[in-house]
């Protein structure tokens, strides 16, 4: 597989879960320690928002347990996703003119 497929999985298993959670994140028990660190490196693409201290806090406190790490798509993420809304169809194009013969029609 490669690097950007692996990308895409871990970008597909992060939204999925993060739609299913309660409270919009991807918890550290919700995902393997591999995935966990592809999900890191995403974070430096602008892909993945990373909960901080204050954020896993609060997750740790509605757990009822030590939440260490989480993590969510940006806006930015969630449009790269392949599990994302699709992408509207192409652009309807005008009926094309009858040609009348003249050079500016």
């Amino acid at each position: 597989m490669r690097s950007w497929e692996r990308a895409l999985a871990v970008l597909e298993a992060l939204c999925e879960r993060g739609q299913a959670a309660e409270y919009g994140w991807t918890l550290d028990t919700e995902l393997l320690l591999p995935h966990q660190q592809q999900v890191n490196a995403l974070e430096n693409q602008g892909l993945v928002e990373l909960a901080g201290r204050e954020d896993r806090a609060e997750l740790s406190a509605l757990e009822g347990r030590p939440v260490r790490w989480a993590a969510r798509l940006t806006p930015y993420g969630h449009d790269t996703s392949p599990t994302a809304a699709p992408a509207p169809g192409p652009i309807p194009r005008p009926a094309r003119q009858p040609r009348t013969g003249r050079w500016w029609s």
